[in-house]
């Protein structure tokens, strides 16, 4: 399998890389540090704390302890206080690959189960293989390739992990970037500028000529072929209607556009990409009012099949709105394929719709949340612990998620 980030063989520094605000551990070829047996093990424990190593240093001291016969109580040390409390992730990528090499898959699984690098997912995906958890491993490879497309192996996985899902080709990330309008839809708008772009079609900001109200139009790249989507869209958000949910106000199926209402601050992720923490505070305000709007759409039966950052809208007030319901489907009803990096692994596996796989992208829009906001000070420490063990539950094992949306909101409340 190669858990070649910290072999001890094979060190590298290469975990620490997506790691925001650590620093990069030191070489673990040659530790240069002295060990001196349990006193040692005290020290390295104390890892992050005020009093004790950084990590460059803890990392040195855990490498010379594991050539020691102190290394069983290091590891042993460790792995409790990793259930204790936040661990940088490089020691935790140490930890589990000590773990690993004594046998321990599972408590290695349990150590990494809050990480969130890219490193850190690519190790995490290779542990659910081993234990044959072929769709986590896959929804994991998915999380990582979000983070960095180029990380190394990642996409050899993800190739693999299809093949052996009975998944045909590989799966696209989405298309970027802004494009020039080659036609100009027969529709009372005109066109400003394109604000995002999808596998169904691209979205603009647009005035309407006659109302001069700004609208989100968005324009199917292919109207013959996506009508049934299109039109599908704009009937579930008109059956959803309400607070929370973008509001319709026009379609042409024929010339293939549908006219929503304009948000102004645009989508939340480009306020996470942005680390914009005047708009992504409170984390209670932005949660709830997501919480609120899935348990709409839980409540009437459907499944939005698509929850992540780029389908959630802010207002100018700062409310989200949900978007896209081109994927909406009945609950019971077979799942449609979804985007990159926000799909359950029992979505992946071939489960029917179910509201616990928005519960799944509502948990991994609060870990980006979270994420952008890992600036020391920018949010209490409890309240950060608090959102965490959330969005470890809403992504963690089906039996232990919420059901749905409503469940989610009782525990925010």
């Amino acid at each position: 399998m190669g858990f070649w980030p910290f072999s001890r063989n094979k060190p590298s520094v290469e975990a620490a890389d997506s790691v925001p605000n650590t620093v990069a551990p030191a070489p673990l070829l040659e530790p240069t540090v002295s060990v001196s047996g349990n006193s040692d093990v005290d020290r390295l424990i104390k890892v992050g704390l005020a009093e004790g190593p950084t990590v460059n240093e803890a990392l040195a001291l855990f490498a010379a302890l594991r050539k020691t016969p102190a290394e069983a109580r290091a590891v042993a040390e460790l792995t409790r206080e990793a259930a204790l409390r936040a661990l940088a992730e490089p020691i935790l990528l140490a930890l589990a690959t000590a773990l690993i090499d004594r046998g321990e898959i599972d408590a290695a699984a349990f150590v990494l189960q809050n990480t969130t690098s890219a490193p850190a997912l690519v190790f995490r995906a290779d542990l659910a293989e081993m234990r044959g958890e072929v769709p986590s491993a896959l929804s994991l490879i998915e999380r990582a390739l979000l983070i960095d497309f180029d990380h190394y192996g990642a996409r050899e996985r993800l190739r693999r992990y299809r093949i052996q899902l009975g998944y045909a080709g590989e799966a696209k990330s989405e298309a970027q970037g802004a494009t020039i309008v080659t036609r100009e839809p027969d529709a009372p708008f005109d066109l400003l500028r394109e604000v995002g772009r999808g596998g169904a079609g691209a979205v603009y900001e647009a005035v309407d000529r006659e109302l001069g109200r700004h609208v989100a139009l968005k324009i199917y790249h292919q109207p013959e072929r996506d009508r049934v989507q299109l039109t599908h869209e704009a009937t579930v958000a008109v059956a959803l209607a309400g607070p929370g949910i973008v509001r319709v106000f026009d379609i042409d199926p024929e010339h293939g556009w549908i006219a929503l209402e304009w948000a102004a601050l645009g989508t939340l992720r480009e306020h996470i990409r942005s680390r914009n923490a005047s708009l992504l505070l409170p984390v209670d305000r932005l949660a709830i009012g997501l919480a609120q709007a899935l348990a709409r759409v839980h409540t009437k039966g459907w499944v939005h099949h698509d929850v992540k950052p780029g389908n959630v809208l802010v207002t100018k007030s700062g409310d989200v709105l949900i978007a896209d319901f081109g994927t909406a489907a009945r609950i019971g009803q077979p799942s449609p394929p979804g985007s990159l990096g926000y799909l359950s692994p029992e979505r992946l596996a071939g489960r029917a719709s179910d509201p616990r796989d928005d519960v799944y992208g509502f948990g991994r829009i609060l870990e980006e949340v979270l994420n952008a906001l890992n600036a020391p000070n920018t949010i209490a420490s409890a309240q950060k612990k608090r959102f965490r063990a959330l969005a470890s539950a809403c992504t963690g094992p089906d039996e232990s998620r919420p059901a749905d949306a409503r469940e989610v909101l009782a525990q925010l409340r």
